[in-house]
């Protein structure tokens, strides 16, 4: 058994933050039933890269990477036959997961009130920009749309981020809808622990933006302490040294002296045991004070030699280093492949593909066997005939009104 096996989801989700949550719903066992628009689908389906075969026929990447293990039906909500059949698959459901704006699904009539009417068991989950003024508080900026860059720019992540005394810079991945997909998924697990034990069904509710001011780490105490805003430090830590990238004669290592032991090793690993005994670094604070007299002396040591032996030495000295990799050393790197995180799909356009994998293992379950990103509509025929009885004749009417 998976973890959320006879869980079933439905997904009423687009690009990421939804479908990011939901993928570790369906990583963990979770049936999850992503709802598209007919004709056109969940907009990622049109974000490159895109794969074309022979024939013709278009897959995105994009959209593979976040749809795995989740079966797609094509639904119009605007029909009032479309509502029904959606209200059907509700009473069907443990969860519903959206991540459009507040008040989208109650235009089309289906409130709150509607859809608990309908499955007073239900977990209602929404995850937006600035989240539901109904259920979390109501943000005076709760209107307006939201993208990855808006949250990490108002959740402080940008203000941290980017070389010392440059511009503020956005994280390469889209960490505000991803973070915001993580504790979506992390608040319906815990719906659904308060729902068997007898509690009254809670609703979920995630904005963007929190999710970002969220993972800011000390940068908020650092502030309130300070009386100042702290601000980017390219890839030092501003509390902890040495705590860096260093270049070497082929690229980048990461050096993390992050106690008083693994600065002595690093001291030993360096021949410069004189440094322990130095002023200048004699702690932590010290070390922070005087920072770039340190990165000097360390890197004039690391552009002598090679990550390989950099990082051979520093292992056997018992010091945390790493290199810094390309995303192909990653793929192929003995740990990644060690851990299962990279996963590889036959995909019915684009062939064999490779995607991240789940960071969550269980002793007690199996891998789950992962099934391919679904084509648009590809388990519509299924999902109807198995959950709410149609048969071909009734279904194929559906299609040809649009409905499905």
């Amino acid at each position: 058994m998976q973890p959320l096996q006879g869980i079933r989801v439905i997904a009423c989700e687009h690009v990421l933050a939804g479908p990011y949550c939901t993928l570790l719903l369906a990583d963990m066992g979770a049936e999850v039933i992503k709802i598209e628009p007919p004709g056109t689908g969940d907009h990622a389906r049109g974000n490159p890269p895109i794969v074309e075969n022979e024939r013709g026929e278009r897959e995105s990447g994009y959209f593979i990477s976040l749809n795995r293990n989740k079966k797609s039906l094509t639904l119009n909500l605007k029909h009032p036959r479309g509502k029904e059949i959606f209200l059907g698959l509700i009473r069907k459901a443990d969860v519903l997961v959206s991540n459009f704006r507040p008040g989208t699904l109650a235009k089309l009539g289906l409130d709150d009130a509607t859809l608990r009417q309908a499955n007073p068991r239900l977990i209602i989950a929404n995850i937006s920009g600035f989240g539901d003024p109904e259920v979390g508080g109501k943000s005076p900026y709760w209107q307006r749309p939201c993208f990855d860059i808006i949250a990490q720019a108002m959740g402080g992540l940008m203000g941290i981020t980017g070389p010392a005394g440059g511009p503020p810079t956005r994280v390469g991945a889209s960490i505000g809808d991803i973070a915001a997909g993580m504790f979506a998924a992390l608040g319906i697990i815990a719906a659904l622990f308060a729902r068997e034990r007898g509690d009254a069904v809670p609703q979920v509710d995630v904005a963007m933006v929190d999710a970002v001011t969220a993972i800011l780490e000390n940068a908020i105490i650092r502030c309130s302490i300070a009386g100042k805003s702290p601000g980017p430090v390219g890839n030092q830590h501003p509390s902890i040294a040495p705590f860096d990238s260093f270049a070497c004669k082929d690229g980048y290592v990461v050096i993390a002296g992050g106690n008083e032991r693994t600065w002595q090793n690093l001291c030993r690993a360096m021949n410069r045991e004189d440094l322990m005994n130095d002023a200048r670094f004699a702690t932590n604070a010290d070390r922070v004070t005087n920072y770039p007299q340190l990165k000097a002396i360390i890197e004039a040591w690391t552009r002598e030699r090679t990550k390989a032996e950099i990082i051979e030495l520093l292992v056997r000295y018992d010091c945390p280093v790493g290199p810094v990799n390309t995303v192909e050393e990653v793929i192929n790197d003995p740990h990644t492949l060690a851990r299962q995180m990279v996963l590889e799909l036959d995909q019915p356009v684009a062939g064999r593909v490779k995607v991240a994998g789940s960071p969550v293992k269980f002793s007690s379950a199996a891998w789950r066997a992962v099934s391919p990103a679904p084509l648009l509509g590809q388990n519509t025929g299924e999902v109807l005939q198995d959950l709410l009885g149609m048969g071909e004749q009734e279904i194929q009417e559906l299609r040809m009104a649009g409905i499905v």
